[in-house]
């Protein structure tokens, strides 16, 4: 599997997190409606999908002006990743508060996350083109009548919004034998222009593809790791770790394209480990054969059996000594 940095210029505001689970759904859409995309049918490449993915996206990540990424900060506790000793009980309240605050985790060289105690790690106020989410207005409209009606019924939706000139990175490890580079830039290309995620067809989720570039996962990581850091959520294999520092996601799975306006829009949800999850293998060596760890998700959907979900995360190997 090769796996390819690709580097994104947000165009307009975006009502959908940038998550990668979300991202493969939608260039599903793009290889159903053209079937150049894959070496096999779609229908194909997905009922060997649990075998053989052929394409294994990640969440979106905030480009540094100076050069690399800035990640999710691993889901370990603080006094795992910083140092707390020789303080006082204020001290360390206040070094906790403003640990909380670093976020992020600085991915800019070989090696960078070989040992995540001695990170660069980032608060929100260090990045200069990365902006929080906030909620915007909305009123509910009668579709009958065009007006709000009797009941005025305004409600608030979570937006990211992205300064000019922000550029965010996503992984995308790709089966060469079944996906070329070329489909899968001319995929997220499509994606860009017509909007990813919610209110897509109100100008929102545009952007532009940037930058591609293949690149090694591991090589940001150690070579005698202890833990694999994940890069999307994920739905990890049973019985492969003997321990996982995690934040639970639950996934509200939505159908998307023309399947979003159908009887039954909604998949089954799924609890899913957030991206920034830790997880220690019983074998290090055997989990490592692949460049990726998790599952695929089946049987979520009640009107298109054969929908799979991204439960893959791509991974940086890491070190982290735990008590």
């Amino acid at each position: 599997m090769k796996t390819y940095s690709i580097t994104i210029e947000p165009l307009s505001s975006f009502g959908t997190p940038l998550k990668g689970d979300t991202l493969f759904g939608q260039f599903c859409w793009q290889a159903a409606y053209d079937s150049s995309f894959l070496s096999l049918s779609l229908d194909e490449a997905i009922s060997c999908y649990s075998e053989k993915p052929f394409a294994v996206f990640s969440s979106a990540f905030p480009a540094l002006p100076a050069g690399g990424v800035a990640l999710k900060r691993p889901d370990a506790p603080l006094e795992f990743l910083f140092d707390f000793t020789g303080t006082t009980k204020e001290d360390r309240i206040d070094k906790r508060k403003e640990y909380k605050k670093r976020k992020w985790v600085v991915c800019d060289k070989p090696g960078a996350l070989a040992d995540l105690s001695v990170c660069c790690y980032l608060a929100d106020k260090d990045l200069s083109e990365y902006k929080p989410d906030y909620l915007q207005s909305h009123n509910s409209i009668n579709r009958l009548t065009g007006t709000t009606g009797e009941g005025f019924a305004p409600f608030s939706q979570s937006v990211t919004l992205y300064p000019p000139g922000s550029r965010l990175v996503i992984y995308v490890g790709v089966d060469s034998e079944l996906l070329s580079k070329e489909s899968l830039l001319i995929g997220l290309d499509r994606i860009g222009k017509s909007g990813f995620g919610r209110d897509a067809s109100t100008g929102m989720g545009k952007f532009i593809v940037a930058e591609c570039k293949e690149v090694d996962l591991a090589e940001f990581g150690t070579k005698e790791p202890n833990a694999l850091y994940t890069l999307s959520p994920s739905v990890p294999e049973p019985g492969r770790y003997r321990d996982a520092l995690f934040t639970p996601f639950t996934r509200f799975g939505r159908h998307g394209d023309r399947l979003a306006t159908s009887g039954k829009p909604y998949k089954n949800p799924v609890i899913m480990a957030d991206e920034g999850a830790l997880f220690f293998p019983i074998d290090m060596a055997d989990s490592r054969k692949r460049a990726y760890i998790g599952t695929s998700l089946n049987g979520l959907s009640k009107i298109q059996t054969t929908a799979v979900t991204q439960g893959y995360s791509l991974y940086i190997p890491v070190r982290l000594e735990v008590n």
